[in-house]
C-alpha cells in the first residue's frame, strides 16, 4: 500500500472513530479495558513493530473504530500499555512501606519486594526490551510513567539517612545509582533467564534457583551499605 493510501485509511479510521457512537460509560470502561489487556499481551509477545491493531481488534471482538476511539492510534495505545505495566510494577513494589522499617531490614524487603514485583510482570521485561529498541520514544510522551517512581526514591532516601544517622550505613551511597544497581540484578537474571539457562546447564528459573539468586542480591546490596566493621552483626 502507498504512503497516501496509508495516510488515507489512517484519516478514515480516525473520522470513523469521532463519528461511532459514545457507548454508556460502563460498558466504555469495560470495552477500553478489554483492548488494553489485549493489547498488552500483544505487544509483549511480538513487539511494537509485530503487534497488530487488526489481531488486538479481532480478539476482543470489537471494532477498530472503538480502538482509536479510546486510543486514538497504535502509538497511543502501546504508551497506555507502558503506563499499565509500570503502575502495576510500582503497586506491587510498594506493598510494604519500607521507609517504617529498620534501615537493614527495609533493603532485605526492597529486594524481595523488587524481585517479586518483576516475576509477578513477566510483560514488563519484554515490554521494557522492546521500548529500550526505541531508546524510550514512547515513554518520553508520558508525564505519568516520569513521575511513578517519586515515592519509591522518596522512601529509599529515608531509609539510606535514617542507617546513617544510627551509624549502620556508609554515608556516601548514592540513591539512584544503588537503586539501579539493585534492580538490575535481579532484571538481567529474569530477562536472560532461558539463554543463561541453557548456557549453564541448570533451569535457572526455577523457584528454588530464584530464591538464591535473590538471596545472593540481598547480601551483594547489603554488603554494600553496611559499614564493614558492622557485616558479621547485620548480614551474616
Amino acid at each position: 500500500m502507498s504512503m497516501v493510501k496509508k495516510t488515507r485509511a489512517t484519516r478514515n479510521d480516525v473520522a470513523a472513530a469521532a463519528a461511532a457512537p459514545k457507548p454508556r460509560k460502563r460498558d466504555a470502561e469495560q470495552s477500553r479495558q478489554l483492548i488494553l489487556e489485549t493489547a498488552l499481551r500483544h505487544f509483549a509477545a511480538k513487539g511494537y513493530d509485530g503487534a497488530r491493531v487488526d489481531d488486538i481488534v479481532a480478539e476482543t471482538h470489537l471494532s477498530k473504530n472503538m480502538l482509536y476511539h479510546y486510543f486514538g492510534s497504535k502509538e497511543d495505545l502501546f504508551v497506555a500499555v507502558l503506563e499499565t505495566i509500570y503502575e502495576r510494577f510500582r503497586g506491587r513494589h510498594g506493598e510494604i512501606a519500607i521507609a517504617d522499617l529498620a534501615p537493614v531490614e527495609a533493603l532485605r524487603q526492597l529486594v524481595a519486594e523488587t524481585a517479586k514485583a518483576l516475576s509477578q510482570t513477566p510483560e514488563i521485561i519484554s515490554i521494557l526490551n522492546t521500548e529500550n529498541l526505541y531508546k524510550a520514544a514512547h515513554i518520553k510522551s508520558s508525564k505519568k510513567i516520569r513521575t511513578i517512581y517519586d515515592p519509591l526514591f522518596g522512601d529509599l532516601n529515608r531509609v539510606l539517612e535514617k542507617g546513617q544517622k544510627e551509624g549502620v550505613f556508609r554515608a556516601d551511597i548514592e540513591p539512584l545509582q544503588l537503586y539501579i544497581s539493585l534492580s538490575s540484578l535481579v532484571y538481567h537474571y529474569l530477562s536472560n533467564g532461558h539463554t543463561l539457562s541453557v548456557v549453564l546447564r541448570q533451569n535457572l528459573l526455577s523457584k528454588q534457583n530464584f530464591a538464591v539468586r535473590i538471596a545472593h542480591v540481598e547480601e551483594m546490596v547489603l554488603r554494600f551499605c553496611v559499614r564493614p566493621e558492622l557485616a558479621a552483626k547485620h548480614i551474616g
